[in-house]
């Protein structure tokens, strides 16, 4: 009897995200043991396996089936440990070059997010090579290996065992069985002999096209013309729309599962859809995986009476491509057969070209003398006559701006020369709208204005030092419209910080011929990347050579972060954070809420008033829309308390946006409960990542819920 041989490699390097590597291990074991043929196979695993251990695994073991089990990153290899236990890759050159050396391998399993991209490279040595053409939850990994691994044990083919591997993925209700792709010498001849392509292999390829419907429900035109499309092409493919979720279905999870599953996102863009948090998020998730997934799942933009030009950051995702049209009922059978044309290859009607003739109303953005920063949105047009949308930054002329004591500091601060300034706070607290104004007074001091987004740096920069500090270069360089020198400073043998400040000390000072405000937002994704520390500190030293070195003196640092995780940077004397001038948005006061009201024409009387603040607590947003609804006559005050929590109520799709947004983060999950019913949290990092979120806050020693909405929503929710 011959005996197989499966060698385990669980890689899980220190600085990457956690992987339940060992019961995947516990998994694939059982599944053998249990089996009648377990004799058959031989299972030795392999942990923090370094990169120059690999071939010497390989070569001591020498085994039928390799099992890799850890973070793939698409082209650039698979994710392997040094001798510090921190991520380093393994190229797929690298892997093309091993598994031709190697002999006996019968079948290799990238158990990895992202490793579809081996597949060729190895497939043109080994006969069965499976990988995962996307992100893959640690649930769905597990549920396929145990799977695949049954089939063996059963004494199925590799083809077989592929198979049930998918089926554990569907019996679990997890909606990633398309995930897994098969490759391979064995696989590409029997496709080539069925007339396909020899490339990777659909886990289900007689299937046809999965399509997610983005809308904003309890809304007209949005609803009907999603049920309508609904309808009709779930005729013909695979079709999903929250509204089929069956009673007691985890929503978020499945939302972002069947995004990840789509080869197209619909999504419809109306006046309203367009302010829709959990619209926004859709559209930013679908264009985030699209960009590891070779443009899967293509999104087709319609929009539904709608001219505005997309403000940001929608602009950013959906300016670039092509969208649809829909005025009125009679264009729904047009519609349909636009959007069938573009999944089969075509494109939609309204080209980029055609967008900059002016077929959409003149761009707020367009007419602004400095960058707009990153808000949920941009200012919007006054709805109705006398009332302004409660989304995103406000226009510098806004009457429904309520001016804290901050404002007056930044607003003073930014007219002298060679400062900092550091503007914290939760979202949607004012940030942007505070900095909005502090670039505006920059500009009448005489300043020149460069605004770098931080969220749009894309997650390859942020997990790549040299990638990032090169992008972050021309990037201001772009901004500034001056000569691109950045491939010349990166010649020199020094370190990314050193390179990066003689490129704006000696590159860029020296052409400006005014002082420049560097204007940083959403600076806190970069606490979570491997050079926070080198970076943060060339900021400080940014600040600190305005003493000895006047050209530095012409720069201004402006940092608008939502949290500020101190023990995440290792020496405080070499953080930005805590010079200059430093300041934390509050909450509204009373009085403030009041000023609001009255600003709104009094749609709240003085109890309705008193119990708002009781429910949002001051929160700016809750604030503003609470006020914007009832003044607009879009519900009564009665009905606004009444439906605080209800998830098609005023607040629904804002609560929905939190929960969406945590719900795969078990750690986050559990310190909320925690402090919902205990009120402390200990882990620091927690909190500062809840606080951030803008979900709770700390009074002396205790934490609680920001509010009493968020107390009572996600009570009953996370519960």
């Amino acid at each position: 009897m011959t005996t197989r041989k499966i060698l385990i490699l669980a890689v899980n390097p220190k600085d990457t995200a956690r992987l339940r590597l060992d019961e995947e291990m516990r998994q694939v074991k059982e599944a053998l043991q249990r089996s009648d043929n377990r004799d058959r196979y031989e299972v030795v695993s392999e942990t923090a396996v370094r990169t120059h251990d690999l071939r010497r695994h390989v070569m001591h073991h020498k085994p039928q089936i390799i099992h890799f089990s850890g973070h793939g990153t698409g082209d650039k290899g698979l994710a392997f440990e040094d001798k510090n236990g921190t991520a380093k890759l393994i190229s797929t050159a690298t892997l093309d070059r091993l598994f031709r050396l190697c002999r006996g391998v019968e079948c290799v399993l990238l158990n990895a997010c992202h490793s579809a991209a081996q597949i060729e490279a190895i497939g043109q040595h080994v006969d069965y090579v499976i990988g995962m053409n996307q992100a893959i939850g640690d649930r769905a990994a597990i549920s396929f290996a145990e799977g695949f691994y049954d089939g063996l044990g059963d004494n199925r083919s590799y083809d077989e065992a592929f198979e049930f591997g998918l089926l554990a993925i569907e019996s679990e209700g997890i909606a990633e069985a398309q995930t897994p792709v098969l490759g391979g010498r064995a696989k590409g001849e029997r496709e080539r002999a069925k007339g396909v392509g020899a490339g990777l292999v659909p886990a289900h390829p007689e299937e046809t096209a999965r399509i997610f419907i983005s809308y904003k429900r309890d809304l007209a035109p949005d609803e009907p013309v999603a049920l309508a499309l609904y309808e009709v092409l779930g005729q013909q493919h695979e079709v999903f729309i929250d509204q089929t979720m069956l009673v007691g279905t985890r929503w978020a999870e499945q939302i972002e599962a069947e995004i990840r599953q789509a080869d197209a996102l619909i999504v419809l863009l109306s006046e309203q859809s367009v302010q829709s948090e959990m619209v926004q998020q859709e559209i930013a998730l679908a264009h985030e995986i699209a960009e590891d997934n070779g443009g899967k799942p293509q999104i087709l933009p319609v929009r539904l009476a709608y001219r505005e030009p997309f403000q940001y950051p929608l602009g950013v995702y959906l300016n670039p491509i092509n969208w649809a049209v829909w005025d009125s009922d009679v264009d729904t059978p047009s519609l349909i057969e636009e959007l069938t044309q573009a999944m089969a290859g075509g494109t939609l009607s309204v080209s980029t070209e055609q967008q900059k003739q002016g077929l959409l109303a003149p761009s707020v953005e367009t007419q602004a003398s400095i960058p707009r920063p990153l808000p949920a949105a941009q200012p919007t047009s006054l709805r109705p006559a006398s009332l302004e949308l409660p989304e995103g930054t406000m226009d510098l002329e806004s009457a429904f701006y309520i001016a804290r004591p901050s404002d007056q500091v930044a607003l003073q601060t930014i007219q002298r020369q060679g400062v900092t300034i550091t503007i914290k706070g939760p979202r949607q607290m004012g940030k942007s709208s505070l900095l909005n104004r502090t670039m505006a007074k920059a500009v009448e001091a005489g300043k020149q204005v460069a605004f770098l987004d931080f969220q749009l740096f894309d997650r390859a920069a942020l997990q790549d030092a040299d990638e990032f500090y090169q992008q972050f270069c021309f990037w201001l360089t772009d901004e500034l419209e001056l000569d691109d020198q950045v491939e010349a400073y990166w010649q020199k043998p020094l370190g990314n910080p050193q390179r990066c400040t003689r490129y704006v000390g000696r590159h860029i000072l020296k052409t400006l011929d005014q002082p420049l405000v560097l204007a940083m937002d959403e600076v806190e994704r970069i606490f979570d990347t491997p050079f926070r520390n080198d970076f943060f500190s060339m900021l400080r030293s940014w600040h600190n050579q305005r003493a000895t070195k006047p050209i530095w003196k012409r720069l201004d640092l402006t940092l608008v972060t939502s949290t500020e995780p101190y023990q995440l940077i290792a020496d405080l004397n070499q953080s930005p954070f805590n010079v200059g001038e430093n300041l934390r948005l509050q909450d509204f006061s009373a009085q403030q809420v009041h000023d609001l009201n009255q600003t709104h024409g009094l749609p709240l009387s003085a109890v309705e008033e008193q119990r708002l603040m009781q429910l949002v607590n001051g929160h700016p947003y809750l604030v503003r829309k609470a006020l914007y609804l009832v003044a607009s006559g879009r519900m009564s005050a009665s009905e606004l308390f009444a439906h605080a929590r209800a998830e098609n109520g005023p607040f629904g799709d804002h609560l929905k946006y939190h929960l969406f947004r945590m719900y795969d983060n078990k750690a986050l999950v559990n310190g909320f409960l925690r402090i919902l019913r205990e009120q402390t949290c200990e882990d620091e990092v927690l909190y500062f990542r809840l606080h951030g979120a803008g979900l709770v806050c700390r009074e002396g020693q205790s934490v609680f819920p920001r509010c009493q909405l968020y107390a009572d929503y996600f009570k009953e929710h996370l519960g």
